[in-house]
């Protein structure tokens, strides 16, 4: 059984996770949309953000700079700034996400020969992302961006990784229609 101390501690852990998405999904809601932003046929969805802007985004380089000017005004609105930023970067790479597996999917209903185990090591990745966006979202409130480098930096490869196998699936399932006309 739990008790009643583990309980209290879990619930208050819950809560806290609660009002920080509740504050970073005002956050959020006061970006552009990226899904506004983008034309439907756009091909080059998983190329949105450079991986040297996402290691500045994320990086402690500039808090330091700024830490060193002792302005506590200019680093306040920094930390807002930047906390922005890596929301708005989240919002986009879940985006991106989101469209590299739709194209996937309408790729794969043309393709007649699907293997079962890449689809389910793709679907993996894609769930691995996710997961990984939600927890960045969160963290990003709690921590903030100067501290979540390496996880950023680990999705937004992952990103890359799959809008490559797509591009690369699609080009198979084109050349297969090829063959065959």
């Amino acid at each position: 059984m739990i008790g009643t101390s583990s309980a209290l501690i879990g619930a208050v852990v819950f809560l806290v996770l609660i009002l920080v998405w509740i504050r970073a999904d005002s956050t959020s809601r006061r970006l552009p949309s990226v899904l506004d932003t983008w034309s439907p046929d756009q091909d080059d969805a998983a190329e949105v953000c450079p991986p040297e802007f996402v290691a500045q985004i994320f990086s402690g380089q500039d808090l330091a700079f700024i830490l060193r000017l002792e302005s506590p005004d200019l680093k306040r609105h920094f930390l807002r700034e930047r906390n922005a930023v890596a929301l708005f970067w989240v919002q986009q790479t879940s985006a991106v996400i989101r469209r590299i597996m739709r194209r996937h999917l309408e790729a794969s209903r043309l393709s007649a020969d699907i293997e079962f185990a890449m689809e389910a090591r793709i679907f993996l990745q894609y769930a691995k992302l996710r997961l990984l966006c939600a927890v960045l979202f969160l963290l990003i409130g709690l921590a903030g961006p100067q501290k979540l480098h390496a996880i950023a930096l680990y999705a937004d490869r992952l990103t890359q990784r799959i809008g490559n196998v797509l591009r690369e699936f699609e080009s198979g399932v084109r050349t297969r229609e090829m063959d065959g006309a």
